[in-house]
């Protein structure tokens, strides 16, 4: 299982959280008016989008499930579900302080953020990988789904274990670097920053937040910076210079990955692109972009975390100060902006631009140079069907050529697709023959072990449709 697999398969979830991320702004916004009819809508929105927001580790425990499942599966995503309520529940403050027989105040704080993204794609990976290996096998007067269901539960008990010591220490350890960190000054506000971003994709940046943020080493940079307490020009520097990251930089990656998306693909991507961008300005939510490439492209999601921690570091360095209560996104700029220990903040505005540049021209150059498949370039421009339609005697044409050149379908034990590839599985490998499917309009093919995938384009859905048809008529 590669990183790009459970990179494509956090699409799905990810979808929703632009929305969500602009229902919690617009409600934030709109809370300020004296007016009660608005501010009962206000507060709907606000607590609509909260809610989408919270349950994102739950959605991507289902969406990993789902995506990663040989046939994506429903019941592989209610696995998925069923996984992380499991390490959750079993991980959570009430049930730690009762193994420890301490009150849920006592526990270590590690527990208390146990509900985290990374838990949440650590279920999917679990349950789809469960569900594929024993989907296909008979159980003799037994339902396989409650075979599955009950090795799912086994298994994720022992994962909770694992993690019930494991997580700790981790955390902890996180801690202790954050700690030697902070005395750094403006140095070591950049490096907690490239930290802040790389911990994400495993959930653990929460760790180093509480050390910087909050009052756990006595910093507590957000509740100084709103109680203006603290020194004028330091405190809020563990906060200023993500402003121009989330509201500038961050669209300038999606800028770049529309630019570099084939253009036949353009249009697909770009309603999510714009809404995602549109979030990450006006709220200062990024996970929906950040998410859409840190497994797709991992080499541009290091490239992000090194230019936010450069961010940060001469924000700090200048002492260009705004702070933040929610995310560092447009409304919380503005309402930061005449706080007493907000700093010159205009020029926050001002880097956010040269950012903004920066981002879209490097990410532009990387993704093209090194043939990087974000979104919107998962296929070849230059696939012949992609800008015509498929007739349904082409596509038959196509099924005929690929299902002869896997050995024909005694030698496919498993198949489907996703947007633009069709999987075969095959008996003997061997026997695939790559020549006659790519004058079909088959940009390339990938082997992974017994795996064949070949690239079709949008396309590939049809023409599994197809093949799938031809092998219904040949049972029968």
């Amino acid at each position: 299982m590669t990183l790009q697999k459970i990179g494509k398969s956090l699409l799905l979830p990810i979808a929703i959280f632009p929305i969500a991320a602009i229902l919690t702004g617009l409600g934030y916004s709109f809370e300020q008016i004296d007016n009660s009819t608005i501010y009962f809508f206000a507060i709907i929105l606000k607590t609509t989008g909260n809610a989408l927001l919270s349950f994102m580790p739950m959605t991507f425990a289902v969406g990993v499930a789902y995506g990663l499942s040989d046939d994506q599966s429903g019941f592989s995503a209610f696995n998925g579900l069923l996984t992380f309520l499991i390490i959750t529940s079993l991980l959570g403050s009430d049930s730690v302080a009762s193994y420890q027989s301490e009150t849920s105040g006592a526990i270590p704080i590690a527990f208390e953020k146990i509900d985290n993204q990374f838990i949440g794609i650590l279920s999917g990976v679990i349950a789809s990988g469960i569900y594929n290996r024993f989907n296909k096998k008979t159980f003799q007067q037994v339902n396989k789904y409650l075979v599955i269901l009950l090795i799912t539960i086994l298994i994720t008990i022992i994962v909770a274990i694992i993690l019930y010591f494991l997580w700790p220490f981790i955390y902890e350890g996180l801690i202790s670097f954050g700690a030697l960190v902070s005395g750094l000054g403006p140095l070591g506000a950049g490096i907690y920053a490239f930290f802040n971003r790389l911990l994400i994709p495993i959930g653990m940046h929460h760790a180093l937040n509480s050390v910087f943020w909050f009052d756990v080493i006595g910093i507590n940079d957000i509740g100084n910076f709103w109680a203006s307490t603290g020194t004028l020009g330091v405190t809020g520097m563990y906060q200023a210079g993500f402003f121009p990251i989330m509201m500038f930089g961050l669209p300038g990656v999606a800028f770049a990955m529309l630019k570099t998306a084939y253009p036949q693909n353009r249009e697909k991507i770009k309603s999510f692109l714009l809404s995602a961008a549109f979030a990450s300005f006006f709220t200062g939510v990024t996970e929906p972009l950040e998410f859409a490439f840190m497994f797709i492209a991992p080499p541009l999601y290091l490239l992000h975390a090194i230019i936010t921690g450069i961010c940060v570091f001469i924000a700090a360095q200048f002492q260009w100060i705004a702070g933040f209560s929610f995310s560092a996104g447009f409304i919380d700029f503005i309402l930061s902006f005449n706080m007493p220990f907000s700093k010159t903040p205009i020029m926050l505005v001002v880097l956010g631009i040269f950012i903004f540049f920066l981002y879209y021209f490097t990410f532009t150059y990387v993704i093209k140079k090194f043939n990087m498949h974000t979104l919107g370039r998962e296929v070849s421009e230059d696939t012949q069907f992609l800008s015509t339609n498929l007739t349904k005697e082409e596509a038959l044409q196509i099924a005929s050529i690929l299902i002869r050149d896997c050995g024909t379908l005694d030698n496919i034990t498993f198949m489907d697709c996703c947007i633009t590839r069709l999987r075969f599985r095959l008996l003997d490998v061997d026997k695939f023959s790559f020549d006659e499917i790519k004058k079909t309009g088959a940009l390339e093919y990938l082997k992974l072990g017994n795996e064949i995938q070949v690239v079709y384009g949008p396309h590939a859905s049809y023409i599994m449709d197809v093949i799938e048809e031809m092998q219904s008529q040949n049972k029968s």
